[in-house]
């Protein structure tokens, strides 16, 4: 992903790549967006990868709960072929 970081008055000139490069890098996007989304999901500390549309959900969070949760929202999202929920819940 490229990102632009000033401000062009009459937006960005078309040289410059302003969205994800790939499937892939659209989905971890939408699937961020989403998650920052849900208040339950929005302050934890959820890595997000996408190979070949499988989503790999890393990091540690605060309980099973919330790791059902992120499951259940990458699930949902559209063009997800699979899920490797990898979180570990703080509480065990």
């Amino acid at each position: 992903m490229t990102y632009v970081p000033w401000f062009f008055p009459d937006g960005s000139p078309s040289l410059f790549q302003t969205g994800p490069a790939s499937d892939d890098a659209r989905l971890a996007c939408q699937l961020l967006e989403r998650m920052q989304r849900a208040p339950r999901l929005r302050h934890e500390r959820i890595c997000i990868e996408v190979q070949n549309r499988v989503v790999i959900l890393e990091g540690m969070v605060t309980c099973a709960d919330v790791s059902a949760a992120a499951q259940a929202r990458a699930w949902s999202t559209p063009g997800v072929h699979d899920v490797n929920n990898r979180l570990r819940p703080l509480d065990q």
